[in-house]
């Protein structure tokens, strides 16, 4: 074994027998009730039924979702307000860059600036009804053993937080279970009370990875993040492009998802769905459950059967999506300006849905903000469930969707990708 990892190592034994228990005494804490650990509020255990992301709180609590979770403190005044008027609790992030930016992390001035700032944002929030918990920071990265300026900062962060909101828990969200990341934080990060662990495809070993793990770092832990496949980790044509699944699809891969959930460990707190809202991440459409313009898909109705209150309403469901009549991208190779053939085949059709395609640039720098948009004059007929389109005349990678919507807001939709080789 190496010399330095058997210290580190050593020391980690050390620190973990020097460990002091949950110090939480305010309105949350996080407590064993008959056997596991749950949140409780005034002394209530509270079940979480939660939801990743901050807007459509009505919609949350129509479909009888109960927690939701930010990813940073934009706007957090109404969003608390707006939880606590519909009966929401919510797991407020606090957004930090990665643990190797020096700006931060190495820079005195920036982190006591961003200390008394977390200090004020306890202060202001530590009584507020809707507030559950804090989370410190979305997968950090905290990967260099060797790195002291980081836990240096975010201890003294964490510090401020605590000392001037002492009703809520802290956390800190890891990517999966990291073996590096969980040994980094038991070494010198001492006093979160839990952990966020956003998790998709690595769902079904995360108590596998907790076990390798588990006499060095055990915490109670939420699921941050769950869902269906994210883009780097489903199947990829041979350029490179991931395959998005169908909505209707996803809603079979989010069952499964529910099913793999480690209900009956006993640090497990409960999990938040991802993604509550819109964005672009690879797709317009890959973790949303609305569209852009609010529209509600196959997941939402699946989300109101699971969370209690269910809302029974026929929606628009793709079956398959084909070009040429095949659904292998891989064997989508075309020539600029060549002209394919494309069609949706729906679960149901009715005369009222309303259809649109599109041909876009494929994300292929995995931007999360602007979706790339659509490519005019290369489809003919786009509001038909076959059409003809025209391949673009410049080589590349593009992606061609459909959405299929009805008049009352709601919607489905697919795509696939192709590539233009000259």
């Amino acid at each position: 074994m190496n010399h330095k990892f058997t210290i580190a190592f050593l020391l980690s034994i050390f620190l973990i027998s020097c460990q002091e228990e949950s110090h939480l005494s305010g309105r949350v804490q996080i407590s064993m009730v008959k056997g596991q650990q749950r949140f409780t509020i005034d002394g209530a255990p509270y079940t979480i039924k939660g939801l990743s992301g901050s807007s459509h709180l009505k919609e949350a609590a129509l479909i009888g979702a109960n927690t939701i979770r930010t990813y940073d403190t934009i706007g957090l005044e109404a969003i608390l307000d707006t939880a606590h008027k519909y009966g929401l609790m919510v797991v407020a992030g606090i957004w930090l860059p990665k643990s190797n930016q020096a700006w931060l992390y190495k820079n005195d001035k920036q982190s006591e600036k961003l200390g008394k700032e977390l200090a004020a944002l306890g202060r202001k929030y530590q009584k507020h009804p809707a507030l559950l918990s804090w989370c410190l920071g979305n997968e950090l990265i905290f990967y260099d053993l060797y790195d002291l300026s980081f836990s240096r900062t975010y201890n003294m962060l964490l510090d401020s937080l605590r000392s001037n909101d002492p009703n809520h828990p802290i956390g800190t969200a890891f990517a999966n279970f990291g073996k590096k990341a969980a040994i980094n934080f038991s070494l010198k990060i001492k006093d979160l009370d839990y952990l966020l662990i956003n998790t998709f495809g690595r769902l079904r070993e995360l108590e596998k990875d907790m076990e390798a793990l588990e006499f060095l770092y055990s915490k109670p832990f939420l699921i941050g993040e769950f869902g269906e496949n994210g883009p780097w980790e489903t199947e990829w044509t041979s350029w490179g492009a991931p395959l998005e699944p169908s909505s209707s699809n996803k809603v079979k891969m989010l069952k499964k998802r529910f099913s793999e959930l480690p209900v009956d460990h006993p640090n497990y707190l409960g999990a938040m769905v991802f993604n509550w809202g819109w964005r672009q991440e690879q797709t317009q459409t890959w973790f949303n459950v609305f569209s852009a313009k609010g529209e509600k898909n196959a997941l939402y109705y699946y989300l109101s059967e699971k969370y209690g209150k269910p809302i029974e309403q026929e929606i628009p469901k793709v079956d398959t999506l084909l070009l040429d009549g095949k659904a292998n991208a891989n064997e989508f190779l075309f020539e600029s300006d060549e002209q394919h053939r494309a069609e949706v085949k729906l679960a149901k059709m009715d005369s009222k849905f309303k259809i649109e395609w599109s041909i876009r640039t494929e994300d292929w720098y995995f931007i999360k903000a602007d979706t790339p948009p659509a490519l005019e004059g290369l489809v003919k007929d786009p509001n038909l469930s076959s059409i003809k389109f025209n391949c673009p005349p410049k080589p590349g990678p593009y992606r061609l969707f459909v959405k299929v919507s009805d008049s009352l807001g709601n919607f489905a939709s697919a795509n696939l990708p192709f590539y233009v080789v000259q």
